[in-house]
């Protein structure tokens, strides 16, 4: 069901991360043994329109505890 707003609304990406693995699928470590996450640096056009044709009914919220505590 759509959901109604005011205004038209538009989906946008908050936060996108990457990592690294080698050719048989294993991913770089830290010094702790976690995944070493890595962000791009400049612009990349296909991620322009990774949302292009998106819309809020595409979506499913994400419900947290204390969501507020953090801003």
């Amino acid at each position: 069901m759509a959901q109604q707003y005011e205004k038209e609304m538009y989906v946008n990406v908050l936060d996108i991360k990457f990592y690294v693995c080698d050719e048989d699928g294993n991913e770089v470590l830290d010094e702790n043994g976690f995944v070493k996450e890595f962000q791009f640096e400049g612009r990349l056009k296909t991620l322009e329109y990774l949302c292009e044709d998106m819309t809020i009914d595409d979506l499913t919220e994400i419900k947290q505890e204390n969501n507020n505590e953090n801003k």
